[in-house]
């Protein structure tokens, strides 16, 4: 084992050690556990949001991705920006002002008050679908976390899984939601330097760009198009399979669970955007080439490595020196930990506050709950280290198969309750319930990530066409479909239907002799100037 890549790494272990002790001292209730007190700085939440979002996929399996398929891989960076701002147009404000009427804690909590669900169907549906899809996304980041140790530390990849799963559990465990966003932060960072560092030294490694495209000219020609040598429709459909993540961050309730802990809901929209906006580009950017620059060094000869998941971890040990290594080996640890801290904590609270305490009735003290989701957070890792352990071990395809299932579970219904008055408990109820069995099914017998054109009775010539497109993709739009239909077909009661008009109706504001539109007007740039000056930043 290399001394200086573990000396990086343990100075990584012992800033989050104390994150994790200071945050202990603020969590002493259920609402502090699991959001925070909802006094979360926009900050703090933005990066805390990307850090849950990009996971392991992010150094692993994208680069991975882009190391196997080339340019055509920076489409899953096209969909993962636009599903950000996606995220923050469309989901983050209303969640955090309903959330905050509704004192709800959980997107099941936030669900089953929006819709008046007196028959808690909402609430099983949602911890189920958390549970189930929650447990296999935790599984691909203990995976991705014993590839990195694997590869940092020369030891096997299922001893590195275990190491993830003690480090990861011990804080998660001891902090909760403050230990969660505040360690966030931190890994954020780490994986901004990673990403930005381990591009740039490939790139004088290998002789420059040009270079870089020669060597991987002369070797696959097909990494250097776009639409991995597509043409008409079956290009579009390429880059369609892609670019889909975007549809699934309307449904990640990792992820939404920030917007819920934010103190100011009006700073999503200008200085929220504009941070995750600026940090998902260049992580993006970073990842993809770290991956695109590790396939020329390996048709070189300049990099050894046995799986292109890989290639990141492998390029630091090759181009950095050894202490430096391990800070890089940190950086990768903390996008696989960033994730599934966030993920664990989602769980728990599925068990014990929407299934245990909501839907059973056990009456609990607040420092009761908070223990019974420490346990939780045990069991769920316990099994998702099984499933990492005996799983295929490919984390792009294994995180794939998570975000769909959650996208789909939560996705269609979450976007129509924040934006359409008239969607009603039934279309929910119906709603979520195909979203979970279909999901299920159709993941599992479709092998996770896209259809299988040859498997017969699946679709036969049109599966085809779709041969890249993820099974979530399709199930996104038919289980929004669904609920509308079903909304149409019920009727919703008519106070919710007037709380919802009464919360978001538009009101003409007039604010130092401007109106709402005319000071929406002013440049990003412009807003986000303001902000840090009103909060003496600078």
């Amino acid at each position: 084992m290399n001394t200086g890549i573990l000396f990086g790494f343990l100075i990584y272990l012992a800033l989050l050690a104390y994150i994790g002790w200071w945050a202990n001292r603020y969590t002493k209730t259920e609402d502090q556990y699991f959001v925070g007190g909802r006094r979360v700085h926009v900050l703090a939440a933005a990066l805390s949001d990307k850090a849950s979002d990009f996971s392991g996929w992010l150094m692993l399996g994208y680069p991975g991705a882009a190391f196997k398929s080339g340019l055509g891989a920076f489409w899953a960076a096209v969909g993962c920006f636009f599903g950000t701002l996606a995220d923050y147009l469309l989901i983050g404000p209303r969640l955090r002002i309903y959330t905050g009427k509704f004192r709800a804690i959980t997107v099941p909590d936030y669900l089953e008050a929006r819709l008046k669900d007196d028959t808690k169907l909402i609430r099983i549906l949602g911890a189920l679908i958390i549970v189930i899809f929650m447990t296999a996304y935790v599984a691909a980041q203990f995976t991705a976390g014993g590839k990195t140790f694997a590869e940092g530390f020369g030891i096997s990849d299922n001893m590195g899984i275990i190491l993830t799963v003690i480090i990861l559990t011990a804080y998660v465990i001891t902090g909760g939601f403050f230990a969660v966003v505040w360690t966030d932060v931190v890994q954020a960072m780490f994986m901004l330097l990673t990403l930005i560092i381990v591009p740039f030294l490939a790139l004088a490694k290998v002789g420059g760009f040009g270079k870089a495209t020669e060597i991987i000219a002369a070797s696959n020609p097909t990494h250097l198009d776009p639409f991995g040598g597509a043409t008409g429709w079956a290009a579009l459909i390429f880059a369609i399979g892609y670019a889909s993540w975007i549809v699934g961050y309307l449904g990640q309730p990792h992820i939404v669970t920030r917007y819920m802990s934010v103190e100011d809901p009006r700073k999503l929209r200008r200085p929220g955007i504009f941070i995750s906006g600026i940090w998902t580009i260049i992580v993006l950017w970073g990842a993809f080439f770290a991956g695109f620059l590790g396939y020329a060094m390996y048709q070189t000869g300049i990099l050894q490595v046995s799986d292109p998941e890989k290639v990141i971890p492998a390029m630091a040990v090759e181009l950095m020196p050894s202490w430096l290594a391990g800070f890089v080996i940190a950086g990768i640890i903390s996008a696989v930990m960033s994730t599934a801290d966030s993920q664990l904590l989602v769980a728990s609270s599925a068990i014990a506050r929407d299934f245990y305490h909501k839907v059973l009735g056990k009456e609990l003290g607040k420092r009761q709950m908070v223990n019974m989701a420490r346990i939780v957070v045990t069991g769920i890792a316990l099994v998702g280290l099984y499933f990492a352990l005996t799983g295929n071990k490919v984390v792009y395809q294994m995180v794939a198969t998570a975000w769909g299932g959650l996208a789909v579970g939560f996705g269609p219904i979450l976007t129509l309750s924040l934006w359409w008055k008239r969607v009603t408990k039934e279309g929910g109820i119906i709603g979520m319930a195909y979203g979970l069995i279909s999901e299920v099914i159709l993941e599992a017998k479709i092998y996770g990530w896209a259809f299988n054109p040859d498997a017969p009775g699946f679709f036969g010539t049109l599966g085809q066409w779709f041969n890249a497109v993820p099974v979530f993709f399709i199930n996104f739009f038919v289980t929004l479909f669904v609920i509308i239909v079903v909304s149409l077909l019920t009727k919703p009661p008519e106070e919710v239907v007037k709380l919802h008009e009464e919360i978001f109706r538009k009101v003409p504001i007039e604010k130092g002799g401007k109106t709402v539109m005319q000071a929406r007007a002013k440049s990003q740039v412009e807003n986000v100037a303001e902000f840090v000056l009103a909060k003496g930043l600078a």
